[in-house]
């Protein structure tokens, strides 16, 4: 957990402490463990009872799709974040999903204890912006490095090249990551290597939908053919990858796609034309340009890589996408 998290939960804490008188303790916050998914894990005390809460920190949520996947840790789940919409509030309620902001207001619903207050003002107010880790380049950068991680030990041109981003970006890059806490130095025999590899890659895979995902969005589409969607794994797929829940199905054989994506390096009217696609703002098909370099470029292969085919159905809603988004860590992702 980072010094901008670190805020955020101490706020908000002391806040809900303040308005309810229950006595909050953390037991464990500061540096990330890689035996521990949570940001923190804190215990509130009533007069009662004590219950144990595995926490995700954010700045700000405004999507539904980017929350934090509850896992089972044997504590409580709760989302604390510096702001959070009174849309999503009464969404987050609705399907059970705890939270609580800086200002105080929650959703703490377990066995031994619920708490609700909805009625504290809260204004957007921002941590201060990050760097540039957490935008386009930075995220084409992490995405290179978690896929490719001897990358870290190769001179900046060569980094610059995979990750297909300006030369100058590379070093301030790696010098927020080393910041974060996610870059380590193991001397003359190892070199930098890549520290919490779970927590940056859940981090991405957040960014990824929220930041980048959208800037390389051609568009929504539909077969013209609607049979078309029960054959789609017997398409060429020469000049596209599948991506999202068609990845999915094909690494595990565990999925049957409902949507269905696309990554690509063609013009997207060369897919239309090869695919018999229409324009449908509702269509279950997109497409969207493939940013990264193909670790081999002489092999095609079906699929967007392991880790991107995770980051998407990890961030989906849906608990079949997730759980095969873990079914493809496990099996694929180091």
């Amino acid at each position: 957990m980072n010094t901008k998290e670190q805020e955020i939960l101490d706020q908000a804490t002391e806040k809900l402490a303040l308005l309810t008188g229950v006595t909050i303790k953390t037991l464990r916050a500061g540096v990330a463990q890689p035996d521990k998914e949570s940001d923190a894990e804190i215990e509130i005390c009533s007069a009662k009872n004590k219950v144990h809460f595995a926490v995700e920190i954010k700045n700000e949520l405004r999507n539904k799709k980017l929350l934090p996947v509850q896992r089972q840790t044997g504590a409580a789940n709760l989302l604390v974040a510096q702001y959070i919409p009174k849309p999503l509030k009464q969404e987050l309620k609705s399907i059970n999903y705890n939270y609580l902001d800086a200002a105080g207001n929650c959703f703490i619903q377990t066995p031994e204890l619920f708490i609700y207050i909805n009625d504290q003002q809260v204004t957007e107010t921002r941590v201060p912006a990050e760097g540039k880790l957490w935008k386009t380049a930075g995220l084409k950068f992490l995405f290179a490095i978690l896929t490719q991680p001897e990358l870290l030990n190769y001179p900046y041109r060569q980094i610059a090249e995979e990750a297909d981003i300006a030369l100058g970006n590379v070093g301030g890059l790696l010098g927020e990551l080393k910041k974060e806490g996610y870059v380590l130095d193991g001397g003359q025999n190892k070199g930098l290597f890549i520290g919490h590899k779970g927590r940056l890659i859940n981090r991405w895979a957040e960014a990824y939908r929220a930041t980048l995902r959208p800037k390389i969005l051609a568009g929504n589409f539909r077969f013209i053919d609607k049979d078309q969607v029960h054959h789609w794994d017997q398409l060429d797929t020469n000049q596209f990858k599948w991506g999202g829940e068609n990845a999915g199905a094909l690494l595990t054989n565990f999925l049957h796609p409902e949507k269905f994506t696309i990554y690509t390096r063609e013009p997207k009217t060369v897919l239309m034309k090869k695919l018999r696609l229409v324009p449908d703002l509702n269509g279950n098909i997109e497409i969207l340009e493939q940013f990264w370099k193909d670790k081999e470029p002489g092999i095609h292969t079906p699929t967007v890589p392991a880790l991107l085919a995770y980051a998407e159905l990890i961030t989906s809603f849906d608990s079949r996408n997730q759980e095969t988004a873990e079914r493809i860590k496990m099996e694929y992702i180091d």
